[in-house]
C-alpha cells in the first residue's frame, strides 16, 4: 500500500497534478565552509521543499542531530549527489528517484558518500535509505570511510546504473566497521542465496529492481513479465507501457509525456515553403519542456534556456523577455568579467586588468576582490590596486555573475564606488550558492544605494567587525525568489552601531538605508534632491529654486527668474519658467538673444531684445554687427 501511494505521488508530479519545485543546487565539493552555522542555513534555504535540483546535491559538514528534513522532497538531481564529512546517522532521501549525472564528482562519480563518521567514535551515517533510487544515467558510485554505514554492499548497483552509462563499472564500496544486521526477509534473496538487497533495516527499505528483472530487450520494466516493459523514453521505471506512464523521463518531460526532444520553436509549412512559428513550441530547461524560460534565464534561438549566451550571440531584452540573439555581423563589444572570454582564468580583479572595466555599465561575468588584488606582485613588479583605481566602477550598473569581496582598501569605509550598481543577476554563483559574498572587511557600511535587485543566489555577509546598517537593508524586496536569503553573522552588533550613532538618516522611510547620511536612504519620508533626502523643496525660497515632481525636487533652469511667494518654474527646462532672468526667445528663457546663430536651414538668425526683454527679429535692412 505504501509503494502504491508513492507511485501515485510521483505520477501526479510528472503529469502536473502537483507543482514541481525546482532549485539550483551547489558546487562546493568538500570545501570547508566559512561558518558551520551559515553553511547549514545555506543548505536549508536552497533545498527546502525542492523536488528537482538543477545542479548538484551536496550535503556536507552537518553535525549529529541536525534537522535535515528539508531534503525529504528531493526526487531528481541533474548533477551529482555528494554526502561527505557529516556525523548524521540518517538522511531523509527516500524520495530521490533519479540522478542524471550531467556533472560528476571528480569527473567520475554520480553518487559519492565519503567520510561520514566520527574518528574513533560511534557517530556517523548508518543507512542510506534511498529506497526510491532506481536510475543513475551517467557516472559511477563511490563510498569510502563510512565506518558506521551498513547495507550499501547488499545493493544490486548494476540495476540502478543505466545500461548506457559508460561509467557503470566504476563502483567503489568500502566496508564499514559496524556489525550489520541482514536485510528484512521480505526483501527476497540474491541468486547466490545471500540475503536480499536493501537500503536499510525494515521491510520499507527493500531495493526496487527495474532493470535486471526485465524481459530481454527492456531497458526498464515494472515487473518480470514480457508485457511489463516500460517505454524506451522512460527512466527509473514505470507504471505502464506508454511514454506517459514513466516515473522519470530519460530525456525530456513534455506535459507529462516523455519525449526524445522538446517541440521545436518553428516548423516547416509545405504550403508556403517556409518555416513558421510553432504555437506548441517549447524551450528545453533541464529535463523539462517549458513554454517560457524561468526568470533570469536566457531564451536561445535553438530552443533552450541558458545562463550564458552561446558564441556569436548577444544578450537582448525584447518585450521584457531576456534572450540570446545571433549576431548578423561581429557582436558588439561588451565588458567581460572574471570567468568569461579572455578573463576566464582570472581569479580576481587586479591592476593589470582593471582598465578593461573603464566606462562599463554592464559586466558579463563575475567580480572578485581578494588580498592579491591589493598586493604588489614581486615576480613582475606589477602595481597593486588602489582606492583611486577602483573609481572605474562608478559607471557600473549590472553584473551578470556574482560579486565577491574579501579584501578592500582600509581608507574606504564603504563600497561606494559601486553606488550606481542596480542589479546583480547571479547567473553564475560563487560555490553554486552565493551571488554576494562580503567577508573580513573593515568597511562600516555597504554604500550600495542604487542596488534594487539580486536576481538569484544567497547573500553571505560575515566577519566584518565594523559593518553596520545590515538590518536596515530591505533584503526581501531585493531578492527575486523565495529561496534567496541573507546570511549575516559576526558583523558589528546592532547595539554597538546604535551607540555610535551609526543609524539611518532621520528622513529615511521605514528606517531603511545603505549607510549614514541623507544620500543612503532606500526611500525618503520627505523629498529627494539628487541622491539626498530633504524635508522640503526650494519652491518659494532658497538660492536654487525648484519644482516638485512627485517626491523629487527638480531644479529650475538657470535662466528662470526667482519669484517671491509663488513658484519659479513648472519643470527643469528653459520654456517652463514663470519669468525670465534675462530675455525670452519664443517660449524659452535665454541669457542673450541669438545674433548670427545659424538656424534650421543654416541661415544666420539676428535678434535684439525689446523693452520687455523679448527677442525680436532685426529688420532686414539692418547691418549686422
Amino acid at each position: 500500500m505504501r509503494r502504491l501511494a508513492w507511485i501515485w505521488g510521483l505520477c501526479a508530479l510528472l503529469h502536473g497534478g502537483l507543482s514541481t519545485e525546482v532549485c539550483t543546487g551547489t558546487d562546493m565539493k568538500r570545501l570547508c565552509p566559512f561558518s558551520l552555522e551559515n553553511h547549514y542555513q545555506t543548505l536549508r534555504s536552497l533545498y527546502r521543499g525542492c523536488q528537482v535540483i538543477q545542479g548538484n546535491l551536496e550535503v556536507t559538514y552537518l553535525p549529529e542531530g541536525a534537522d535535515v528534513s528539508f531534503l525529504q522532497d528531493v526526487v531528481e538531481v541533474q548533477g551529482y549527489v555528494l554526502i561527505a564529512d557529516n556525523l548524521l546517522s540518517l538522511l531523509p532521501l527516500q524520495a530521490l528517484r533519479i540522478i542524471r549525472g550531467t556533472q560528476l564528482y571528480q569527473e567520475r562519480y554520480a553518487l559519492a558518500v565519503l567520510s561520514n563518521s566520527q574518528p574513533g567514535g560511534a557517530a556517523g551515517l548508518r543507512e542510506l535509505r534511498m529506497r526510491s533510487l532506481t536510475e543513475i544515467l551517467k557516472g559511477g558510485v563511490i563510498m569510502e570511510d563510512n565506518t558506521q554505514l551498513c547495507f550499501h554492499k547488499t545493493l544490486k548497483w548494476t540495476d540502478i546504473l543505466s545500461q548506457a552509462n559508460g561509467l557503470r563499472r566504476d563502483v567503489v564500496l568500502q566496508d564499514g566497521s559496524r556489525q550489520c544486521t541482514p536485510c528484512s526477509p521480505v526483501c527476497g534473496s540474491l541468486p547466490s542465496g545471500a540475503a536480499g538487497a536493501c537500503w536499510g533495516e525494515g521491510a520499507d527499505n527493500c531495493q526496487i529492481l527495474t532493470s535486471s528483472i526485465c524481459d530481454s530487450g527492456c531497458l526498464r520494466c515494472k515487473g518480470k513479465h514480457s508485457t511489463h516493459c516500460c517505454h524506451e523514453q522512460c527512466a527509473a521505471g514505470c507504471t505502464g507501457p506508454k511514454n506517459s506512464d514513466c516515473l522519470a523521463c530519460r530525456h525530456f518531460n513534455h506535459s507529462g509525456m516523455c519525449e526524445l526532444h522538446c517541440p521545436p520553436l518553428s516548423i516547416y509549412n509545405p504550403e508556403i515553403f517556409e518555416s513558421v512559428p510553432n504555437k506548441d513550441g517549447r524551450y528545453s530547461f533541464g529535463a523539462s519542456c517549458v513554454r517560457t524560460c524561468p526568470y533570469n534565464y536566457l531564451a536561445t534561438e535553438v530552443g533552450s534556456c541558458t545562463l550564458v549566451c552561446p558564441q556569436n550571440s548577444q544578450e537582448v531584452t525584447t518585450g521584457g523577455v531576456q534572450k540570446c540573439e545571433k549576431c548578423n555581423k561581429p557582436c558588439s563589444k561588451v565588458c567581460y568579467g572574471l570567468g568569461m572570454d579572455f578573463l576566464k582564468a582570472a581569479r580576481a580583479v587586479n591592476a593589470s586588468i582593471i582598465h578593461h572595466f573603464q566606462g562599463c555599465t554592464k559586466i558579463f561575468g563575475n567580480l572578485a576582490f581578494l588580498s592579491e588584488s591589493f598586493q604588489r606582485n614581486p615576480a613582475n613588479d606589477s602595481l597593486n590596486l588602489t582606492a583611486e583605481s577602483l573609481e572605474v566602477f562608478r559607471s557600473l550598473e549590472e553584473i551578470t555573475g556574482y560579486f565577491y569581496v574579501d579584501a578592500w582598501p582600509a581608507e574606504l569605509s564603504d563600497l561606494g564606488v559601486f553606488e550606481n550598481l542596480r542589479v546583480i543577476r547571479g547567473r553564475v554563483l560563487y560555490n553554486g550558492a552565493y551571488s554576494v559574498v562580503l567577508h573580513n572587511l573593515s568597511i562600516a557600511s555597504l554604500g550600495l544605494r542604487s542596488l534594487t535587485e539580486i536576481s538569484s543566489g544567497l547573500a553571505l555577509i560575515q566577519a566584518n567587525p565594523n559593518l553596520c546598517f545590515l538590518g536596515s537593508v530591505p533584503w526581501p524586496r531585493i531578492f527575486r525568489n523565495r529561496r534567496q536569503t541573507d546570511l549575516l553573522t559576526a558583523n558589528r552588533a546592532p547595539a554597538a552601531c546604535e551607540r555610535d550613532a551609526q543609524v539611518c538618516f532621520r528622513l529615511c522611510a521605514g528606517g531603511e538605508c545603505w549607510g549614514p547620511g541623507p544620500s543612503q536612504c532606500v526611500r525618503c519620508d520627505g523629498f529627494l534632491r539628487g541622491h539626498d533626502c530633504v524635508e522640503s523643496c526650494n519652491v518659494l525660497d532658497g538660492e536654487q529654486r525648484e519644482h516638485v515632481n512627485g517626491t523629487a525636487c527638480v531644479t529650475c533652469h538657470p535662466q528662470c527668474l526667482p519669484q517671491n511667494g509663488t513658484e519659479t518654474c513648472s519643470g527643469p527646462d528653459a520654456d517652463q519658467c514663470v519669468a525670465c532672468a534675462h530675455h525670452k526667445d519664443g517660449a524659452a528663457c535665454v541669457e542673450r538673444c541669438p545674433s548670427g546663430v545659424k538656424g534650421d536651414y543654416f541661415v544666420p538668425i539676428w535678434k535684439y531684445p525689446d523693452k520687455g526683454g523679448v527677442c525680436q527679429f532685426c529688420p532686414v535692412n539692418c547691418s549686422h554687427s
